[in-house]
């Protein structure tokens, strides 16, 4: 029975790199493949982060390519132009003319292996992206899907457990729509510790107003003191494949396509998807 396969595109990037490395460090797969077109740094990258796994039970780091694929393996897109790359406050929407043609040629040589894998766009903007992913490949919409707002979702809680001085486990509270400018959090289903967040003491609208402004502008800020973001993205990339896996049923705000939800047609953006 063939093992799935973790690839990641984009490997030999900061983003591409972390999550092989999340994965890697979490067990997540026991097989993780990178590529880039960066090849003497894809294979430092692997090189280092295969000494990593001397910690763990077994798990293999290496460079490959579009024809180790196979049927089921999950295939996680991290490569692309980054934002504020050139030093411009640019917007994820800024970098679609940038990152359209890459990702068409990417998903092109995914979709010339003929097999049956699944897609995860972390790309920016990834809810475009996915999109462009999902029409390029011809896959089924359950095999193409990007981050979305899960780490937008991860910034909300943390920014909450900070503020009301609980743990972030017992923060339960989602970011929906873009991956982006327009997105929003769900303040009024949001919970800690199973009471209401408008009941829990030390809640304050004008506070959470700040803190919905703040978790919107985080990637901005991230950016300008060390020019790219990728821990938190990174352990997004692990939470996500390791619900693929199926090790538990988890519920997410990935994009995917919508096809009536919320009345969208036709659109991918972050919304409550298993």
């Amino acid at each position: 029975m063939h093992k799935r396969t973790v690839f990641v595109i984009g490997g030999g990037g900061m983003v591409g790199a972390t999550a092989a490395q999340v994965l890697a460090i979490k067990e997540v797969v026991s097989d993780i493949v990178l590529i880039d077109v960066a090849e003497e740094l894809v294979h430092g990258q692997a090189m280092d982060i295969n000494h990593a796994t001397a910690f763990t039970n077994g798990v293999h780091v290496r460079v490959g390519g579009y024809a180790d694929m196979q049927d089921d393996d999950i295939v996680v897109i991290a490569c692309g132009v980054p934002q504020g790359r050139d030093g411009n406050a640019e917007s994820r929407l800024d970098l679609v003319s940038k990152n359209a043609g890459i990702i068409r040629s990417v998903v092109g040589n995914i979709k010339a292996q003929g097999k049956q894998v699944y897609i995860v766009m972390v790309s920016n903007p990834v809810d475009v992206l996915t999109y462009i992913a999902l029409k390029e490949s011809g896959l089924p919409k359950e095999r193409v899907f990007g981050t979305g707002t899960v780490l937008d979702t991860a910034r909300l809680r943390v920014a909450l457990a900070n503020t009301l001085q609980v743990s972030q486990r017992h923060v339960h509270a989602d970011v929906l729509g873009e991956h982006g400018d327009s997105s929003f959090p769900i303040l009024s289903h949001a919970t800690i510790g199973g009471i209401p967040l408008a009941d829990f003491p030390g809640y304050d609208a004008a506070m959470m107003a700040t803190i919905a402004d703040d978790i919107r502008k985080a990637a901005y800020r991230i950016i300008e003191a060390k020019k790219a973001t990728y821990y938190g993205i990174g352990h997004v990339v692990a939470q996500v494949v390791e619900a693929l896996q199926g090790e538990r049923a988890s519920i997410m705000p990935v994009c995917s396509l919508a096809e009536g939800e919320y009345g969208l047609h036709d659109v991918v953006e972050g919304y409550q998807a298993a």
